[in-house]
């Protein structure tokens, strides 16, 4: 049964269709796909929850359709955010799990005017921003009060979507 997974997947590798299939698996999983509603333009609420459903789904390739051609991603030099997103997990680190976290916070309004998760993002963020992050899994409790003392800047995975639906950007660090 291992063999053929393996062969399975090599396969599709091999073809280039790798993202096309939702994983069996992935850190979202287990995670509801419901979200309460938040004051967001329709287009925007839309792309949220489909977002979510997406990744609990463990569905890269939708996720991939949702981020569009303009998405960033990474500030490295990769090309799918599909398969970026996949070798994060691969490598231990919860993406969709945090991306859906996220989503369940309270958002902010950043300088372009869009919709951006989480709160923290945004200059000054108060104690109750951190709080909710840590309240989510996203930050322990030591790692909100370093990025808090240190700078009072959330440079953690966050994401923004506009009032007309589209989706920004998913990304980590400075």
């Amino acid at each position: 049964m291992r063999v053929l997974a393996a062969c399975t997947v090599a396969a599709a590798l091999l073809a280039g269709t790798a993202d096309a299939a939702p994983a069996r698996s992935c850190s979202a999983a287990g995670l509801s796909a419901s979200v309460a509603p938040q004051k967001l333009p329709p287009a925007a609420a839309a792309k949220r929850r489909a977002i979510v459903a997406a990744a609990v789904s463990c569905d890269y390739a939708r996720l991939a359709r949702l981020a569009g051609k303009s998405f960033r991603f990474s500030f490295g030099g990769e090309a799918s955010p599909a398969t970026f997103w996949r070798n994060e997990e691969a490598s231990g680190h919860p993406v969709l799990a945090t991306l859906v976290k996220l989503l369940r916070l309270p958002y902010t309004r950043n300088e372009a005017g869009s919709y951006a998760w989480p709160s923290a993002y945004r200059e000054r963020p108060s104690r109750a921003d951190w709080d909710a992050l840590v309240r989510a899994g996203v930050l322990t409790r030591a790692a909100a009060d370093r990025q808090r003392k240190g700078g009072n800047v959330y440079y953690g995975y966050r994401l923004a979507i506009t009032p007309r639906g589209v989706w920004q950007f998913y990304v980590a660090g400075d």
